[in-house]
């Protein structure tokens, strides 16, 4: 099973503000985060809160990633940890390539989730995540989730995870000799 640290995600209020000072930041101290950049919304399946996000992709598809997010309409939790906290390091990233057993491995050494069953945004229903409470990461979330694959402005089911076996195999199928 391969884990490894994705992203650090900071919650803005203004999203666009945002990128536009994070892509100046990054254009002088790390060019290469800005060459692919990921953009999405969706509601979460468990309480419906309206998001968007954009991720600078690290180029090493195991390296750290940089990704800002926002509520996507007002009237939302998010809106009163912003107003109460002002913006801020959310959560910090672990993506999987087998989530089911990263999740199982947290259960049985008794790290505490924050979800009895994992959520995912409405708009990608392969994605799987869960959390680890900021108590006992002393501050952010840490958010297990599915590995993906960044390709264009999308995220994208990773064919190496264990839940995309059927991916793997077509993609085998269609682009490998015998």
């Amino acid at each position: 099973m391969g884990i490894h640290i994705d992203h650090i995600a900071l919650l803005v209020s203004d999203l666009d503000k945002a990128y536009a000072d994070w892509e100046h930041i990054l254009e002088v101290l790390s060019p290469e985060h800005t060459l692919s950049v990921t953009r999405g919304e969706g509601q979460d399946d468990v309480d419906g809160t309206p998001m968007k996000w954009v991720t600078f992709q690290n180029p090493d598809p195991t390296g750290v990633s940089i990704q800002l997010w926002s509520p996507a309409e007002p009237g939302h939790w998010p809106d009163k940890v912003l107003s109460k906290k002002g913006e801020y390091v959310h959560h910090i990233a672990f993506c999987s390539d087998n989530f089911d057993k990263m999740i199982d491995d947290c259960r049985t050494a008794g790290i505490p989730l924050v979800l009895d069953e994992p959520s995912n945004p409405n708009t990608q229903p392969w994605l799987k995540w869960n959390f680890i409470s900021p108590d006992k990461a002393h501050g952010p979330l840490i958010e297990l989730a599915t590995r993906y694959l960044a390709a264009g402005e999308n995220w994208l089911p990773h064919p190496g995870n264990a839940e995309s076996s059927e991916l793997l195999g077509e993609l085998e199928n269609r682009f490998v000799a015998d």
